[in-house]
């Protein structure tokens, strides 16, 4: 059984394509764009540009997607609507940093592991991409990497208000002190069958004394848990999308569940133990719960900003679910030239 994702990806996924993607070296102009009154740098995105260009896992991910075409219709530029996109990107990420800033939220001390290790998740490179997401984080140079975490964080900090609590140890832990069911992990196990009927049979043989993992290694569907009697692992309840996180949280250790429909076939899930959330767990489970707040706060936020962007890089537009930077039209070949695509020295900036 496949877990099923967050309904939306949260910042932390933004901030990783921020400096995969922020390379757009146009010519050249005081700014790429000027954010409540804050510049983003041309000498920010030419070495943004560096970075990526060095990455292969990351850059492979980028082109396996489909969804993003990077090279342009001239000779060494890159797309016009791949530069729109990369600096909508980094207006995002310039703006949750000013609402942080305006916030008064304070710098959380010792989390810089964890935010590490959420953008290492959200960095895995695509199926037939080399590498993992540690090690495509670990070829972005060290001050790209700092600046992905101080992003993190950012998102992280903005969750924690939306829950009403900070990310420094006291107020956290006083938060987790008054929600343990939500910060409790439940270690699942699960078969999965193409039946209800197959369910129903195979619930009433555990709830009369037979082995759940004895039955999951014989009747259960999926490859993955199956050959392990259907550990599925310690998991936040809130990772799982509704119906199975509500289904999760109600049960009773020890207590399998009644057959749940899931997608075109039926589960038993079945939790053997609970227990505290790791650090390392802790702060991504406020994130999800906090997520459907975060996608209408970002919004909001985005469109109230005030942005001047290059007009050689478009137009900033408000309207739709997301404010973006919209690419110009016609030919990119003028647009966004890349100057490390062609044999020779770098122009300078």
């Amino acid at each position: 059984m496949k877990r099923l994702p967050t309904a939306l990806a949260g910042l932390a996924a933004l901030c990783a394509l921020m400096f995969g993607l922020s390379g757009c070296n146009v010519r050249f102009s005081p700014y790429a764009a000027v954010v409540n009154g804050s510049e983003i740098s041309q000498t920010q995105l030419r070495a943004a540009l560096s970075a990526v260009m060095n990455n292969a896992g990351y850059k492979c991910s980028i082109a396996s997607s489909g969804t993003t075409q990077i090279a342009g219709a001239g000779e060494g530029t890159y797309n016009a609507t791949f530069g729109a996109t990369v600096l909508s990107i980094l207006i995002q990420d310039k703006v949750v940093r000013q609402e942080v800033a305006r916030l008064g939220l304070p710098e959380p001390t010792g989390m810089d592991p964890v935010a590490l290790a959420q953008i290492q998740a959200v960095s895995t490179p695509a199926s037939g991409c080399p590498g993992s997401g540690a090690s495509v984080l670990a070829a972005f140079p060290a001050s790209y990497r700092k600046l992905l975490v101080r992003f993190q964080l950012d998102e992280d900090a903005l969750s924690a208000r939306l829950a009403g609590t900070t990310l420094n140890p006291g107020p956290l832990g006083a938060y987790v002190a008054r929600h343990k069911t939500e910060m409790m992990l439940a270690c699942i196990s699960v078969i999965e069958v193409g039946a209800k009927a197959t369910a129903l049979s195979l619930r009433s043989q555990i709830l009369g004394g037979a082995s759940f993992a004895v039955l999951a290694r014989a009747h259960s569907i999926d490859s993955t848990t199956a050959p392990e009697g259907g550990v599925l692992g310690c998991i936040p309840d809130a990772e799982f999308t509704a119906p199975l996180n509500k289904v999760i949280a109600g049960l009773t250790v020890g207590r399998v569940s009644s057959p749940i429909s899931f997608s075109s076939d039926w589960l038993l899930l079945l939790v053997s133990r609970r227990e505290p959330e790791t650090s390392q767990q802790l702060i991504p489970s406020l994130v999800t719960q906090e997520q459907s707040a975060l996608n209408t706060y970002f919004p909001r936020l985005l469109g109230s900003a005030k942005v001047e962007v290059d007009p050689q890089y478009g137009t900033w537009i408000t309207k739709g679910s997301l404010a973006r930077v919209q690419a110009n039209a016609g030919p990119p070949a003028d647009v966004v030239p890349n100057a490390g695509a062609n044999a020779g020295p770098k122009a300078s900036g």
